[in-house]
């Protein structure tokens, strides 16, 4: 299988990036990573008005699956009411 990474580019609406950012910390400590998740890193802007996200799957099932937790679910709707768009892309590494 042929791992994938989804690049989710997030603007965050004015004077909540750090609420994004500790409801963001929250999740993550009250939850185990699922099955299929190899890594996921999430970095603020330098001007503080955007996040991004990057995370990488075992494959595309597995992103699939992930993306079909209702944990997930419920974590996406509670930030969506910090962000005022967001624009997810998948990728997969080029071979060398």
């Amino acid at each position: 299988m042929k791992s994938v990474t989804q690049i989710n580019f997030l603007s965050i609406k004015p004077d909540k990036i750090d609420k994004f950012f500790a409801a963001d910390r929250n999740y993550i400590a009250s939850t185990t990573p699922p099955d299929g998740l190899i890594s996921s890193h999430l970095y603020r802007s330098l001007d503080g008005k955007s996040a991004v996200r990057v995370t990488t799957y075992e494959s595309m099932a597995a992103q699939r699956k992930v993306h079909e937790s209702e944990s997930l679910k419920r974590q996406i709707a509670l930030l969506r009411e910090f962000v005022e768009s967001s624009t997810p892309q998948l990728y997969e590494e080029v071979e060398k």
